[in-house]
C-alpha cells in the first residue's frame, strides 16, 4: 500500500479515489478529535468494600531458574520421536537385556 503512494505522489496523482479512508490524514484527526476525560485519582475512586477488604497474596510456588522444560503436548511426536520400547533377549525372551548379559537360562518351546 506505501509504495503505491509514493508512486502516486510522484507522478502527482490524486490519491483520494485509490485510498482507504481510514488511511487519510482527515479520519485520522477525526479519530482524535473527541475529548478523553482522565481518571480521578486514586484517593477519588469509589471501590466497594468487599472488594477493598479482599487479600491478596503472591503465589505459594516461585518459578524456576533456567529455561523451562520441553512439554510435548502431540501424541504423533511421541509416538515418532519418544521413548522405544525395551528389546528383548534373543535366548530367555525377557527385556531389560540382550542374548550376551542374560544369565537366564534358555526359554523351552
Amino acid at each position: 500500500m506505501f509504495a503505491c503512494w509514493v508512486v502516486f505522489k510522484k507522478k502527482h496523482f490524486d490519491v483520494g479515489p485509490y485510498c482507504f479512508d481510514m488511511y487519510k490524514l482527515s479520519y485520522l484527526l477525526d479519530t482524535y478529535n473527541i475529548s478523553i476525560t482522565p481518571l480521578p485519582g486514586q484517593t477519588e475512586w469509589n471501590v466497594p468494600g468487599y472488594i477493598k477488604d479482599d487479600i491478596v497474596r503472591p503465589p505459594k510456588h516461585k518459578k524456576l531458574p533456567g529455561r523451562p522444560f520441553k512439554k510435548y503436548r502431540d501424541k504423533a511426536y511421541n509416538k515418532l520421536y519418544g521413548k522405544k520400547s525395551k528389546n528383548s533377549c534373543s535366548t530367555c525372551g525377557f527385556k531389560g537385556h540382550n542374548r550376551h548379559s542374560c544369565r537366564n537360562g534358555p526359554r523351552i518351546v
